[in-house]
């Protein structure tokens, strides 16, 4: 069984039948028409209580050639590889409460995290619902269909601009500091760091929910409207002179023209 509606389908089919299971959505590259070669298939299962590993494993066994169940690295994940294919599928495991109260968190309370603000968002709107026992995530995607809320945008704003390179603790001086002790390690760690504040700031810009941390220079040239100046020079210049004096250098650009943007759309304060 290699082709992927089949795969979805198996899926589907048989956890909808078990009682925890209250919904089942197709996500990732699959939803946002973005895969290529290397692209897995993501499903979400939203659950009302535990799904016991050995009856996730009687449906699994039947399509993997070689599985891991319940992974708690992030969140519990199942991942395994398709029999007789390169294939790779990734089922994450959610409670209904729990992406209800991150949606709130987020578009009712307006709460600004340090990067990856809007992901969650990002990822239940856009997935596809293949299995909703009650209608409650229907529910729940029709209720935050939501426009970009303002005080959000500006939150997060608040927070992630002033870490680039305004405040002490800025990215910028902790990359600057270890660049003195040569510390690869730490600037590689900041770096990445500095680049989630950075996007983040960018979809609050352009009122975008952040996609997350792959394909990111293509989808800011394709989905947004309002660009910094020199965006896609200054990022691959950036990674060019990473473990270099320049990488300072190539910050301070993407710094600069991101402020200009951000004055442009009134977002800094006085």
């Amino acid at each position: 069984m290699t082709d992927n509606n089949q795969l979805i389908e198996h899926i589907v089919t048989n956890f909808s039948k078990f009682e925890e299971v209250e919904g089942i959505l197709l996500a990732g590259s699959t939803t946002s028409q973005t895969s290529d070669q290397y692209s897995d298939i993501d499903l979400y299962v939203y659950l009302t209580k535990d799904l016991p590993i050995s009856k996730k494993e009687k449906v699994i066994d039947k399509i993997a050639s070689y599985k891991e169940l319940s992974n708690q690295f992030w969140e519990t994940e199942d991942c395994f590889k398709i029999t007789n294919s390169e294939l790779k599928m990734e089922i994450m495991y959610r409670s209904v409460e729990w992406i209800a109260d991150q949606l709130e968190r987020t578009l009712i309370r307006c709460e600004s995290w340090v990067g990856y603000t809007t992901c969650f968002w990002d990822n239940f709107k856009n997935s596809k619902i293949l299995f909703d026992k009650n209608g409650r995530l229907k529910n729940l995607q029709t209720k935050y269909d939501l426009k970009y809320p303002e005080k959000l945008k500006e939150n997060i704003v608040a927070k992630n601009y002033p870490l680039l390179k305004d405040i002490l603790s800025s990215y910028y001086n902790q990359i600057e500091l270890a660049l003195n002790r040569k510390d690869f390690v730490s600037i590689n760690h900041r770096v990445a760091a500095f680049l989630a504040s950075y996007f983040d700031v960018l979809f609050a810009i352009n009122e975008i929910p952040n996609p997350g941390e792959k394909k990111l220079v293509n989808f800011v040239k394709n989905k947004c409207s309002k660009m910094p100046v020199n965006f896609e020079t200054n990022i691959n210049d950036l990674f060019k002179n990473l473990f270099t004096e320049k990488v300072l250098d190539h910050l301070i650009k993407l710094v600069d023209n991101i402020t200009i943007l951000l004055k442009q759309e009134n977002l800094l304060k006085k």
